[in-house]
């Protein structure tokens, strides 16, 4: 992400302010300094911080946690770090990651965009993102997330083979996502039946309600 001192990053998440309940704030309180990783800081060593060495993926935008848990649970052989701003999701997930046992997940409660800046070149195994925010508005679109720029900086994080995974059930997001996706040298893949290992998300669920399809787009890096 290029920016200067006086032109501020571009966000590619709207801010939502939602004060946790007691109850939630004590498990927030309690879990985050066993779960949850620096936003910003030194280069993170994996192996340190989970205790082992195993293929690494980063999902983005977490929600309520449900998919990132779902599929550690699923995937004990890999490591996996979920990136939310959103404070009650984090805390949502924290409880999940407690009552299900896992000890594969990290959780960065912040920007991704910053905290992948403490990633090696190479260093993922697979980069998630389902259901990003859409910005629906034509004047917002340059903030979405699967976009050239950022295309360009997961591709360097990940190893050869690694993977990238976006969904989302809007359709000209979709187009434009795999447009951009297809225009990546390094980046073979596109379109995909749903897979059956990717949890259905709550968003998911309600634009399926809605009528809305979902697309899912994957490719590895050659």
């Amino acid at each position: 992400m290029t920016t200067t001192a006086d032109t501020p990053p571009v966000r590619t998440f709207k801010p939502r302010r939602r004060p946790l309940s007691s109850a939630r704030a004590v498990v927030f309180d309690r879990l985050a300094p066993v779960w949850c990783i620096d936003e910003s800081g030194d280069r993170l060593d994996p192996a340190a911080v989970f205790g082992r060495s195993a293929p690494l993926i980063v999902e983005i935008g977490i929600g309520l946690g449900d998919t990132l848990t779902t599929m550690a649970a699923a995937e004990p052989d890999h490591d996996l770090i979920g990136c939310d701003v959103h404070t009650p999701g984090i805390a949502s997930t924290l409880a999940r990651i407690e009552s299900m046992g896992l000890t594969n997940v990290r959780l960065v409660h912040g920007d991704a965009l910053v905290a992948l800046d403490r990633l090696a070149p190479g260093s993922l195994a697979g980069v998630r993102i389902y259901f990003p925010d859409p910005w629906p508005k034509v004047r917002h679109r340059h903030r979405r997330l699967v976009s050239e720029e950022h295309v360009a900086r997961f591709v360097t994080l990940l190893a050869p083979g690694g993977a990238l995974h976006v969904a989302t059930d809007i359709a000209d997001y979709a187009a434009e996502a795999q447009r951009v996706c297809d225009a990546h040298p390094a980046l073979v893949g596109g379109a995909i039946e749903r897979p059956a290992w990717r949890p259905v998300t709550r968003y998911e669920s309600k634009g399926l309600a809605a009528g809305r399809e979902p697309v899912d787009l994957l490719y590895r890096r050659a």
